[in-house]
This record gives structure tokens, C-alpha cells and sequence, in this order.
């Protein structure tokens, strides 16, 4: 959805040893987890990159966390530049997916559709943080065609939030001058959601630095039902209701 970065707080966190043969599935939605090195590939890369950033890792510590040599990398991609962009389609085709699916089994009504969409871009980036984060981060490394397919896919995400505005808009449920700037407001609350929240029992890499401030401030048992809750109905604020019209 989003033409808005975040800027994620990233602390210089001494990471675990290496462990050989890296394969941790639990990075990413079941169905984009493959098999093979290139799944253990992408699966490292994308811990890495999502916490170090893309300047910060080197082919050396990718291939360092899965076990193997550096060759292993070039086998499967031409560069760490293409690896990268690879993973950061990945992350923005799978919420454009998942958007399109929630907008078509939504039903008709603006508000419904977009409580929807908003609901399903925040469970999202609170369950999968490190594929959100390759999502929105690091984007001025793209560039040719990796930059024009990523930037396709995201333009998507935006206008299917948008045209649910301006069809609420037309129809008299919302009140938005400017559907542009409430889709960048709402992507905004969704995206920055992968860096502060951890969902209740979550501890380890993904606890750690700020996020982990957070959940002390907030306190551990907030769920990821009352954060969507809490910025489904702020998105709808954004838009505005209408007034009413005065009866005849």
C-alpha cells in the first residue's frame, strides 16, 4: 500500500553465532516458504536485511549464516543487489495479494471494505515484522527493472485503498478532500506497526531494541486484535463521515 517509508530503529545488537544450514520458516507465511537453497537463502537474507539493512550485510554474512560459501549466493542470484530485490517484490506482492483478496470478500459498503483492507495491512506487519520491513525499507537500492515491478506492485496497494475512499467519497459515506494523503496517513500507522509491536509470547531477535521499550510502556498482553481495532477505527476518522443530509 505504500508510498510512505518507515524508518526503522535499528541498534547494533550482537547477533546469535552462526548456525549451519539455516532454514527458519517461521520468517515467512507458509506459502512462500520453498525448499532447497534458495529458500534457506531468502530466509537469511531476509533475517538480515531486515534488521541490519541493506548496507549493512555483506554476501559473506549471508552465506556465513546459512553455512555454506559465498558461491552458494552467486548460484542462485547474479548479485546481493538482485537477492535483495527479490525479496522486497516478494514482501510487496504478497500484501498486494492479500489486499485484493480481503477487498473482494468485503462486501459493498465503503466503510466495511475499508475497515477491512486497514485490518488486513496491520495483522500483516504486527505477524510477519522482517518481510514488512523488507516491504518499506531500503527502496533507493532498486533500480531498472527491480525498481519498476516493485513500484507497480505497490502503486496497487495504494489505489485499492484509494478507490475505496473515493467510492465512499461518491456514495456520501466519507468526507476526504484528499484520498492521496489518507492513504499515506493509514499506510502509515500500519507500516510503522512491524517496528514497535510484539505480539504476546514473542521473545528472542525479534523482542529486542525498541520494540521491546514499547511493549514495556504499553505492557506485555496488548493483542494484535486491539491494535487493528484501535487503528481500523482511527483510518476511519481519517476519511471523514459525511453530514448528514437533512430530510425532505
Amino acid at each position: 500500500m505504500l508510498v510512505t517509508r518507515a524508518f526503522h530503529e535499528r541498534e547494533d545488537v550482537p547477533r546469535p553465532a552462526a548456525q549451519p544450514r539455516f532454514d527458519d520458516s517461521s520468517l515467512l507465511p507458509t506459502h512462500l516458504v520453498s525448499t532447497g537453497a534458495k529458500g534457506r537463502l531468502l530466509a537469511a537474507a531476509l533475517d538480515l536485511f531486515s534488521t541490519r539493512g541493506y548496507h549493512g550485510v555483506s554476501v559473506r554474512d549471508i552465506t556465513t549464516r546459512m553455512g555454506v560459501q559465498p558461491s552458494s549466493l552467486y548460484a542462485q542470484f547474479p548479485s546481493k543487489a538482485d537477492l535483495f530485490s527479490e525479496l522486497v517484490y516478494i514482501a510487496n506482492e504478497e500484501i498486494r495479494n492479500r489486499l485484493q483478496s480481503e477487498l473482494l470478500s468485503s462486501g459493498t459498503e465503503p466503510e466495511a471494505q475499508l475497515r477491512a483492507l486497514v485490518r488486513n495491512y496491520v495483522e500483516f506487519h504486527a505477524t510477519w515484522p522482517l518481510l514488512a520491513s523488507i516491504a518499506h525499507n531500503d527502496l533507493h537500492v532498486l533500480s531498472g527493472q527491480a525498481l519498476d515491478r516493485v513500484a507497480a506492485s505497490r502503486r496497487q496497494h495504494v489505489e485499492l485503498v484509494r478507490s475505496v475512499i473515493v467510492r465512499g467519497n461518491e456514495l456520501g459515506v466519507f468526507d476526504c478532500a484528499d484520498p492521496w494523503v489518507a492513504v499515506a496517513a493509514i499506510a502509515a500507522m500500519g507500516i510503522r506497526v512491524a517496528t514497535w509491536y510484539i505480539p504476546p509470547g514473542i521473545d528472542g531477535d525479534q523482542a529486542r531494541g525498541f520494540a521491546e521499550e514499547v511493549r514495556l510502556w504499553m505492557g506485555p498482553g496488548r493483542s494484535v486484535e486491539s491494535v487493528v481495532q484501535s487503528i481500523c477505527d482511527y483510518a476511519v476518522r481519517i476519511v471523514g463521515t459525511a453530514p448528514a443530509r437533512p430530510a425532505l
